[in-house]
């Protein structure tokens, strides 16, 4: 039995956490790519999580797995997150993913190849296509109010559709929309012109965050820190040689090949809490159009993730 008992505390300390998978699910996007190269390196494994990492097709598909349990978190928005828990107690935000400055910030202002419109000023009145009650709605009248625009003078039209969007502003359907990249960068390669984006301003304004359901965070809390841990890891290995992934970006981000060699990398948050100055705009934006009721920071925000005991 002495024998025995070094085997046996190997194969307790390899084992993994718990008896079940954490089922993550994802777009693919360059906000998971740290979460595929994690899987890839086995990172997951290492840290003693089993972690299966869900690809959807839509966000729409995404949210309603995770509202039925399907998946145990997911990569989102703040305003997705908002809008799909409505003070019901689903979902808990655990780590900012990307947009912790507004360097990483993935949204454009565009106008069409044939449009009159030189400058943001120009937009004064003008329906800006976008998707309403989303992200993509949040920073496009957070970008035109911080440059004085007025309630009136900030005007959308709502096509949902990122690709119709796109092919719409392309060909001058709508005199403007809103997209993200890299779709952003394939519109101005098509003679698209860029009228102001996230990234000119002073605070960040768009953030992917982690939502897990409540009962995992409760229950889960050691694997969850782990599933952190190793992404922890991905993210600095992403962060110290980026060019070395570029065919991942490719690959699970979704870059166009004609933009692959030029595509800026960005530069990945360490896991970390959502923090307040980020969360309150999103949650006072919603509330005043009573999209959602009045969600204090302290409802939806999980401050404890990071922490392995139970």
């Amino acid at each position: 039995m002495h024998r025995l008992f070094p085997l046996l505390l190997l194969v307790f300390i390899a084992a993994p956490l718990h008896a079940g998978v954490l089922k993550i699910g994802t777009l693919h996007i360059e906000d998971a790519v740290p979460l595929f190269l994690a899987e890839r390196e086995g990172f997951f494994r290492e840290a003693g999580v089993p972690v299966e990492l869900i690809p959807f097709q839509s966000a729409l598909e995404r949210d309603s797995a995770l509202t039925a349990g399907a998946i145990d978190g997911a990569i989102t928005d703040p305003v997705g997150a908002l809008l799909l828990d409505q003070g019901r107690g689903l979902l808990r935000l655990t780590a900012l993913c990307l947009g912790a400055t507004p360097a990483e910030g993935p949204f454009a202002i565009l106008a069409a190849p044939n449009s009159p419109l030189r400058t943001v000023d120009d937009l004064k009145g003008v329906e800006v296509a976008v998707s309403r009650a989303t992200i993509i709605d949040y920073v496009t009248d957070r970008l035109l109010a911080g440059h004085g625009f007025t309630a009136a003078e900030r005007r959308t039209i709502d096509i949902k559709k990122m690709p119709i969007r796109l092919q719409m502003l392309l060909g001058s359907q709508v005199q403007a929309a809103t997209l993200p990249e890299p779709l952003a960068a394939i519109a101005m390669g098509r003679g698209a012109r860029l009228l102001v984006s996230d990234t000119d301003s002073a605070t960040s304004l768009s953030q992917t965050v982690f939502a897990f359901r409540r009962p995992v965070l409760a229950e889960r809390k050691p694997e969850v820190a782990a599933f952190f841990a190793a992404l922890g890891r991905a993210v600095r290995l992403i962060n110290t040689e980026p060019e070395r992934f570029r065919p991942l970006f490719v690959d699970k981000g979704r870059i166009p090949a004609d933009l692959a060699a030029t595509y800026p990398i960005p530069a990945y948050p360490e896991p970390a809490p959502f923090p307040r100055e980020l969360y309150t705009p999103v949650s006072d934006w919603l509330a005043e159009r009573r999209l959602t009721p009045p969600l204090a920071y302290e409802q939806l925000v999980d401050r404890d993730f990071l922490a392995r005991d139970k």
